[in-house]
């Protein structure tokens, strides 16, 4: 019995060393970057990265990969590596009428343009979607298009608080908070 699963496993491991993932690892990684456990990384143009506190909704560190160099290092967990541009490793989280939320991750999409990320925000009863866009073109800004649903009139949703003196609106305003359930793009200043 034992031979059998030893003989079994012995031929299982090869294809398993060569399935495919069902993305692009040069342009999203889901492994676990800079010790955080829930996290992702999507590369915006041909050496900006993009990383992601997942059970946060918030985005830790935005990073120019070295000339020559991925902008990753490791397997499994991996290590941003590069000129950091953003950074942000405060607990400060997003705030709904000036209150903290229940953040859940719903999931990432792949299309052609983009990375499309989603979270749920729960505050009592209500709950709220956030849509991050995370355009894959080369640019000369780092860029993401938000957008917040369920919201009611005279509601915003507020950026943690580094993001929100970070990054600008295409008005040059500090980008502090989301209302009207409007795609709003946001720049690195």
């Amino acid at each position: 019995m034992i031979r059998r699963f030893l003989t079994f496993f012995a031929l299982l491991l090869p294809l398993l060393a060569v399935a495919q993932l069902p993305y692009d690892q040069s342009a999203i990684n889901r492994y676990s970057l800079d010790g955080v456990p829930r996290s992702i990384s999507i590369r915006q143009g041909a050496d900006i990265w993009l990383g992601y506190d997942l059970e946060r909704a918030t985005l830790i560190r935005v990073w120019r990969a070295l000339e020559g160099e991925s902008g990753l290092k490791g397997t499994f967990t991996v290590k941003s590596s590069g000129e950091t541009l953003f950074g942000d490793k405060s607990e400060d989280g997003w705030t709904w009428n000036d209150e903290p939320v229940e953040v859940h991750y719903l999931g990432c999409s792949d299309f052609d343009d983009r990375f499309e990320l989603r979270w749920e925000f729960k505050n009592g009863t209500r709950t709220l979607q956030l849509t991050e866009r995370v355009p894959t073109s080369k640019g000369e800004i780092v860029a993401r298009d938000l957008k917040v649903e369920g919201l009611e009139k005279g509601e915003s949703l507020t950026l943690p608080a580094a993001a929100g003196a970070a990054w600008k609106t295409d008005r040059g305003e500090a980008a502090k908070e989301i209302s009207g359930g409007q795609w709003i793009r946001i720049t690195l200043s």
